[in-house]
């Protein structure tokens, strides 16, 4: 029995709470800016096309394999960094096709330093743009430089500069 509409937006508003917004709206912005279609998507989070298809139709609510679960939250940080032109698309698609090939193991692993840089650096951009934080870090520079480098890292580097920088700072 197909699902009822109310089902359809009970399962959208739980992919919202996962992850950030429903998947139909994720995917569909991951797939225009990579030029990728469904079945490609599908073989880069590591499910069948028919589970992404029920996933993106609202008739699941999330993915049930934390492996896949975490590349499509890397693919998410991607397509953040691609809308801020931060990287490129064959960039981007050549870090999820290497991010599809880590074992299960790695993926649910992974230290949290990849997943704190990561919130941190979403809180900036969705606080100010880039140029907002390099204007402010130049400025603060002088004065005070290892605020002025948060900005700059947390604000509008790469996410894996920000991961290194918490790592450097965890050991100091």
């Amino acid at each position: 029995m197909p699902d009822t509409d109310s089902e359809v937006e009970r399962n959208r508003r739980a992919q919202t709470e996962v992850y950030g917004e429903p998947l139909n709206v994720l995917l569909g912005r991951c797939g225009t800016a990579l030029g990728l279609n469904q079945a490609q998507l599908a073989g880069l989070l590591g499910v069948s096309a028919p589970m992404l298809s029920q996933l993106i139709n609202g008739h699941r609510a999330k993915l049930g394999n934390p492996a896949a679960g975490g590349r499509l939250q890397r693919m998410r940080d991607l397509l953040i960094d691609l809308e801020a032109g931060r990287i490129g698309v064959a960039e981007a698609l050549d870090q999820l096709e290497r991010n599809r090939t880590v074992d299960v193991f790695t993926m649910t692993t992974r230290t949290d330093a990849d997943d704190t840089a990561r919130a941190v650096q979403e809180l900036f951009r969705a606080t100010a743009a880039a140029s907002e934080f390099l204007q402010a870090a130049e400025a603060l520079t002088p004065t005070h430089p290892q605020i002025a480098e948060l900005l700059r890292v947390y604000g509008a580097s790469r996410t894996a500069e920000a991961v290194a920088h918490l790592r450097r700072s965890r050991s100091s």
